[in-house]
């Protein structure tokens, strides 16, 4: 289409399609990332592989598999989608395929310094294997600041915070819980929106449903706080008995804004679905860790930080990134590969948690879990090799440009701002 057509185009020109730059996608390559850590870090301590790291300066397989999952794989999903999100904070590129390599190249060496690699000297343990974090959060902040943007002061600040958790977990400081906590109070700060935003262009149309949805937005702050609120009692070595009331809140207030969002026309929608399976695992998860504490409890607390960062999480990472791959038509359309991935990953996460040690299930969720990443790394993979589609995680686009379809983003625009 020649220029002049795109000027009088009624849609407005804030893509990247007429800057002229090139345009990293960083999710693709972070989401590759961290879904082939995903079936590493798991792998290498679910079966009899020989993988020792005798130099690690987290000490044992157990305390690195932790580490790994939250500050390399999760990490990395968490800054493919924040760092690819930015872009609509400042209306043009911010990334160049040069700082994605060096990004990748510092998530990698992350990786290495945490196994041992290279020795355990705290100089190069806190500098190197945080780097990959306070790049990211350099980057978030940055943009934020030149856009002036709330919501992204919010995520570069969680990064930042994230990599000091993470020099601190490797100095023993912490207990790999916390940086858990801090992922379940991003989630339900950000994830939570994003969910009610989805669902409100879904199913937006009746008095009835914005009423539901007041209310939802109402029980966001108990839920927010009070994760936020154990999460500071944790860090400052309060006893776990104190944290109760805090969760016991937080897991009711989220599932009362769970409920409030569902209705018959959200589960019709495949990707809306993956992304309510994940959230659900943020109340459950909550719940667990109570139900952890009383005397003769089944459940151990390792089972309910599963809960929170196999279900919540991942579970969460993993119906977001399915957008970015899902078929273009009026709405996003995922594939079966992504529906069953989806499933496949909270069927991983409920064996992990409530199957009985030494049964078959037990040991199959293992497989089932890198069953369900391989089929994300193969869908994420593909996807890379095409075009990128603008916007990533939203549609309806211009065959042009990629804007959003204009009720669509004015929809989504107006809950935002409520």
């Amino acid at each position: 289409m020649a220029r002049q057509d795109i000027v009088a185009s009624p849609w407005p020109r804030r893509c990247d399609c007429d800057s002229g730059k090139p345009m990293a996608a960083p999710h693709s390559a972070l989401f590759l990332a961290g879904g082939t850590w995903a079936i590493v870090a798991v792998a290498l301590v679910s079966w009899n592989t020989g993988f020792e790291i005798p130099q690690s300066p987290l000490g044992s397989l157990v305390a690195w598999h932790a580490h790994e999952m939250v500050f390399g794989f999760a990490a990395a999903m968490f800054a493919g989608y924040a760092l690819t999100a930015m872009t609509s904070w400042r209306d043009k590129p911010t990334l160049s395929r040069l700082a994605l390599t060096v990004l990748l190249s510092l998530w990698c060496l992350a990786r290495i310094i945490a196994a041992g690699l290279l020795g355990s000297a705290p100089a190069l343990v806190a500098g190197g294997a945080s780097a990959f974090m306070v790049a990211v959060a350099w980057l978030l902040l940055r943009a934020a600041f030149d856009a002036a943007s709330s919501k992204g002061a919010v995520i570069g600040l969680f990064a930042l915070a994230m990599a000091g958790a993470q020099i601190a977990t490797l100095s023993g400081a912490i207990p790999s819980r916390i940086p858990v906590l801090g992922f379940a109070a991003l989630l339900s700060v950000i994830g939570g929106r994003m969910v009610a935003a989805f669902t409100w262009n879904r199913v937006a149309g009746s008095r009835d449903v914005g009423q539901r949805f007041k209310v939802a937005r109402l029980a966001s702050v108990p839920a927010a706080g009070a994760i936020l609120l154990a999460l500071a009692l944790e860090t400052l070595g309060a006893p776990w008995q104190a944290l109760l009331p805090c969760l016991l809140l937080a897991a009711a207030a989220e599932a009362l804004r769970l409920l409030l969002w569902l209705s018959a026309q959200t589960l019709k929608d495949g990707l809306l679905g993956l992304l309510h399976m994940g959230y659900a695992w943020l109340p459950l998860g909550l719940f667990l860790a109570v139900l952890s504490t009383i005397p003769g409890a089944i459940l151990a607390k390792s089972d309910t930080i599963h809960a929170l960062a196999a279900g919540a999480i991942a579970g969460s990472i993993y119906a977001v990134a399915a957008r970015a791959v899902a078929r273009r038509a009026d709405r996003l359309c995922p594939s079966l590969i992504d529906i069953g991935g989806g499933v496949l990953l909270s069927a991983a996460a409920a064996l992990r948690v409530f199957a009985q040690i030494d049964t078959v299930w037990y040991a199959a969720a293992p497989a089932i879990w890198c069953t369900a990443w391989a089929a994300f790394v193969l869908r994420q993979g593909t996807a890379a090799l095409q075009p990128l589609p603008r916007p990533v995680f939203s549609g309806k686009k211009c065959p042009t440009c990629g804007i959003p379809d204009q009720k669509q983003h004015k929809t989504t625009v107006k809950y935002y701002k409520r």
